[in-house]
């Protein structure tokens, strides 16, 4: 409920600050336009209501004043408000029709308005001004979090190009696959992060994010891909984790199970347990892995070693489940 709650906050604040901005940007003779409007409907609404306002004569004026104050700027809040304290001393304060004042309460009504009406009216650009500038600072903060991103994955290509140049020297066999298969699942993450980082990348959720890199990954393949994917709460950082590992898992697969044509299924899951932690289990149709062995050899491939380092960014730990295939799972909290 809080996130949801935060959201709609979030999505207010911004209406107003675009509504706002929208209008204060606008000729100086469209706002004053829209803060003599405002007035005349406050007035409108006062007279159409009448004696049901008689016990609070300045009611209808206080919207008219905020939203002058919201669209315009503080200086049309105060000519609403000068204007409605006029409008309501002739036309609803004793005696109607003229600026007399007979008593002391009627001099304490309308002072009291004018001083609320100018507190709202501070208040209203207050916030306005607190708005844009959590909005400027916010995207100060993108525009940040963005370069770091370009700079991260600038320098997983330069140790890939290193590894690539390092290879050269290397005259034994075995070594020398080691370190290309370093250098090219390297690069394979350096563009999949560029493009995981992009927070509008998830806008759909995270499930098309896989299907899209999935079927890339697997297009001339004759791969039957199964996702099911529940709603989840799930951070930026968790859902790129999540495509990793699962990319990560399905470039084993291509290279051990359907290049080699043993299999031709691949199955997604992401659901949440009874406990409300999340589960992750992802399978494939091969002829998959002796439990005992694969446990022992885990630590010295470098896939099994990529996985397990993004599961425990997940904050879990892989386990290499039954079979039939290969069967990987990862528990983890969630938001």
């Amino acid at each position: 409920m809080g996130r949801r709650c935060d959201r709609g906050e979030g999505i207010g604040l911004a209406w107003v600050s675009h509504v706002s901005g929208i209008a204060r940007k606008g000729p100086w003779a469209k706002r004053w336009a829209i803060a003599a409007a405002l007035f005349l409907a406050g007035l409108l609404a006062r007279l159409a209501l009448g004696d049901l306002l008689a016990s609070t004569p300045f009611l209808t004026f206080f919207p008219a004043i905020a939203a002058s104050a919201l669209f315009g700027g503080w200086r049309e809040g105060m000519l609403v408000l000068l204007l409605s304290a006029m409008a309501a001393w002739y036309f609803f304060l004793p005696p109607p029709g003229s600026f007399l004042i007979e008593d002391a309460a009627t001099l304490v009504s309308l002072l009291s308005f004018l001083a609320v009406g100018a507190f709202v009216i501070l208040l209203v650009s207050a916030l306005v001004d607190v708005i844009r500038r959590l909005e400027t600072a916010g995207r100060a903060q993108e525009a940040l979090f963005r370069e770091l991103q370009h700079r991260v994955a600038n320098n997983m290509q330069f140790v890939a190009s290193m590894l690539r140049l390092a290879r050269r020297d290397v005259a034994d066999a075995g070594a020398s696959e080691v370190l290309d298969q370093a250098a090219a699942r390297i690069a394979s993450m350096a563009r999949l992060h560029r493009r995981l980082q992009d927070p509008a990348t998830y806008a759909r959720g995270l499930e098309p994010v896989l299907r899209d890199v999935l079927t890339d990954l697997f297009h001339t393949m004759p791969v039957e891909l199964r996702l099911d994917i529940r709603p989840a709460p799930l951070s930026l950082h968790q859902m790129t984790a999540i495509v990793l590992l699962v990319t990560e898992a399905a470039t084993n697969a291509v290279k051990h199970v359907f290049r080699p044509e043993l299999g031709r299924r691949f199955e997604v899951e992401l659901g949440v347990r009874p406990d409300g932690r999340l589960r992750l289990a992802v399978r494939d149709d091969g002829p998959g892995l002796d439990p005992a062995p694969a446990a022992a050899r885990a630590g010295q491939r470098l896939g099994m070693h990529i996985m397990q380092a993004l599961a425990g960014q997940l904050g879990g730990a892989l386990r290499i489940g039954g079979g039939p295939g290969t069967a990987l799972e990862v528990e983890f909290a969630a938001v």
